[in-house]
C-alpha cells in the first residue's frame, strides 16, 4: 500500500540525517576519526547533565531565543514601515531606495566592528544586528508586494473615490500581503542565523552561541557538536513553524472566488 505523498516526502528526507548519524557512530566506534576532533554520539548525550556546561545551556538557549525574539520584532516592524513607505511613496524612493539598496549589499555581519566600537560587546550591539537580519528581507518584500499590486486594482478603488489611508488598508495591502508574508519568513530565518552570529563574535553574554564558543575554548568537541546540532535542530523546527504560520495566513488564496 503505497504511503501518503507527505508522510513519504518525510521519510525521504530523513534518509541523509539518519545515514550521517549512522556513520558518526560508526567513525567513533571503529576509531575512523581522531576522537579529540569527532566526538561520540554518547558523550554529546552527556554534555546537558556536566556540571560546568549542562546549566549554562539551559540559561543560553532561553537567552538566544528571546534575543532572537526582540531583534525580530524589532527589524520586522521597522522594515514593514519603511517598505510600505517606499512602495507608495515614489518621491520617498527616488530619494532614499538608492541608499537603501547599497547599504543592503553589506553584508550583515560586516556591522560587526562598526557595532562594537559604537556599543561594544553587550545586548544593544547584538540586538542591533539581530534586528538588522530582519530588516533588509522585510523591506525588500513588502517593497515588491507593494509595486507588484495590478494597477487595475487602484483604478477600480480610485473609481470609488477611496481615500489614500483606505486604498493603502483595503486594496494595497491585502493584495501585497503573500509578498509581506514571505519577507516575514526569511526576516525570522535570518534572525537566527543572525542572533547565533552576533553571539558567537560578540561573546560576553549567555547565548548558544556564546556556549559553541566556550567550548571550542576548552577544545570540548563534544559540546561543540551539541550545539551545532541544537542550533540546527531549533533552526529547522523554526522553518516549519513558520512555513505553517504562512500556510495558515495565506489559506484565502486557495478559495475560488
Amino acid at each position: 500500500m503505497p504511503l501518503p505523498p507527505r508522510r513519504a516526502a518525510r521519510l525521504k528526507g530523513a534518509i541523509l540525517p539518519s545515514a550521517l548519524l549512522v556513520f558518526w557512530m560508526a567513525a567513533s566506534h571503529f576509531g575512523w576519526v581522531n576522537p579529540h576532533l569527532l566526538t561520540s554520539p554518547q558523550s554529546v548525550l552527556r554534555v546537558p547533565w556536566d556540571p560546568d556546561f549542562g546549566p549554562e545551556l539551559a540559561i543560553g538557549l532561553a537567552a538566544s531565543l528571546a534575543r532572537m525574539a526582540l531583534g525580530a520584532a524589532i527589524g520586522c516592524v521597522l522594515g514593514l514601515g519603511f517598505g510600505i513607505f517606499l512602495g507608495i511613496s515614489p518621491r520617498g524612493n527616488r530619494v532614499f531606495g538608492p541608499s537603501f539598496h547599497a547599504i543592503r549589499q553589506v553584508a550583515v555581519f560586516a556591522w560587526v566592528p562598526l557595532l562594537t566600537a559604537w556599543a561594544g560587546n553587550g545586548e544593544v550591539a547584538k540586538v542591533t544586528l539581530i534586528a538588522l537580519s530582519a530588516f533588509y528581507p522585510m523591506v525588500m518584500n513588502t517593497y515588491q508586494g507593494i509595486r507588484g499590486v495590478p494597477r487595475h486594482y487602484v483604478e477600480v478603488a480610485e473609481a470609488f473615490c477611496f481615500s489614500r489611508r483606505r486604498l493603502l488598508r483595503r486594496v494595497v495591502l491585502p493584495a501585497a500581503t503573500p509578498a509581506i508574508i514571505t519577507g516575514l519568513q526569511l526576516a525570522l530565518i535570518y534572525t537566527w542565523i543572525g542572533t547565533i552570529g552576533a553571539e558567537y563574535l560578540m561573546g560576553m553574554s549567555h547565548g548558544i552561541g556564546t556556549f559553541v564558543s566556550e567550548g571550542r575554548e576548552r577544545f570540548r568537541m563534544d559540546v561543540v557538536m551539541l550545539g551545532i546540532v541544537i542550533i540546527g535542530g531549533l533552526g529547522f523546527i523554526l522553518n516549519r513553524l513558520i512555513d505553517a504560520i504562512g500556510g495558515r495566513l495565506l489559506s484565502w488564496r486557495d478559495i475560488s472566488l
